[in-house]
């Protein structure tokens, strides 16, 4: 694969506090992807612990470092894991239901994909639910609506702006996204303008925690996700963050996280310099290493400890 060269880099404060005062905690590459040859930097701040991505890509940057094989794009496409898959995100969905409620209910799946998971809660929701999808690539949006979903192409800043889509929803989802945005704080705060009093904001993203933390951070960790990731946080800090913009904490808790046990090997083995056929074998398809990652996790989960996933079901105060 032909590497493009270096992108178009900002420097940017801390998002929870606004401080400048930091120090590297991680450095990589775009070991996935190889969007670029630049070498980036998670950093901690020094005055509220948060951790993100200083310099980070400018948004001119977004259609680069999310190619057209990228992995929400496309989908699963081994018929095993796809079947594992939805079982397991069947069995969420009804978790969801019991927050959400039945009968009519607007569901909004920001960061949708290409609807895979907008087909789910069509499936394994209530018959009444509505889901829609936001997602600011045009391909995967045109396959949402192919699917028969309403879907817009746009980001939730622009999004949370149109007048007849403020207060609309019961329910927004955010799965694996939150990390991914330049302003964490501010995105809650459109949710909460989209959702409806009473509205629940559930939240699935990378926790800085668990073994596989442990063992790769710094360089490997597969959440790193060099250089999309751009905020990464622990269950106590992303509690405080949705408390802070209006809502109430109804269920925080720790989730398995297949796909980083299966990079952060598949990073450290790439990087170190292990042959293609090796490191390619760590792939989030792989069926045999997502049952070990889940074996692990679960054990972990059970026994009260950490994981570097998480989820946060949070509900906006009514006025």
């Amino acid at each position: 694969m032909n590497r493009p060269g270096s992108l178009e880099l900002e420097r940017v404060c801390c998002a929870l506090c606004g401080s400048e005062r930091s120090e590297t905690s991680a450095t990589g590459e775009d070991f996935e992807y190889e969007t670029s040859d630049d070498t980036f930097h998670f950093v901690r701040c020094l005055d509220c612990d948060h951790q993100y991505l200083d310099p980070r890509p400018a948004t001119s940057a977004l259609d680069t470092i999310y190619p057209s094989d990228y992995y929400s794009f496309v989908g699963t496409t081994n018929p095993l894991v796809a079947r594992l898959q939805r079982f397991w995100e069947g069995g969420k969905v009804r978790l969801y239901g019991t927050f959400v409620g039945q009968g009519e209910r607007n569901l909004l799946d920001v960061g949708c994909g290409d609807g895979r998971f907008l087909s789910l809660l069509g499936q394994e929701g209530d018959p009444q639910w509505n889901p829609v999808g936001l997602e600011f690539d045009e391909g995967a949006v045109a396959s949402c609506r192919a699917k028969g979903f309403e879907a817009y192409c746009e980001r939730i800043e622009d999004f949370a702006q149109r007048p007849d889509q403020r207060n609309r929803f019961d329910a927004i989802l955010m799965l694996q996204l939150l990390e991914h945005v330049d302003e964490p704080a501010r995105v809650c705060e459109h949710v909460h303008a989209l959702l409806k009093p009473g509205g629940v904001f559930i939240v699935e993203t990378p926790n800085l925690g668990g073994l596989d933390y442990r063992l790769f951070a710094g360089r490997w960790w597969g959440h790193y996700h060099f250089p999309r990731h751009w905020n990464l946080f622990r269950l106590a800090s992303l509690s405080r963050l949705l408390a802070s913009k209006g809502f109430e904490i109804d269920r925080a808790e720790y989730l398995i996280s297949t796909s980083a046990w299966i990079i952060s090997h598949r990073n450290y083995f790439k990087d170190r310099g292990w042959p293609r056929f090796w490191w390619r074998f760590f792939s989030y398809q792989n069926p045999l290493l997502l049952g070990l990652a889940v074996v692990v996790d679960q054990l972990r989960i059970r026994s009260g400890r950490e994981t570097s996933n998480m989820r946060v079901i949070a509900r906006k105060r009514a006025p």
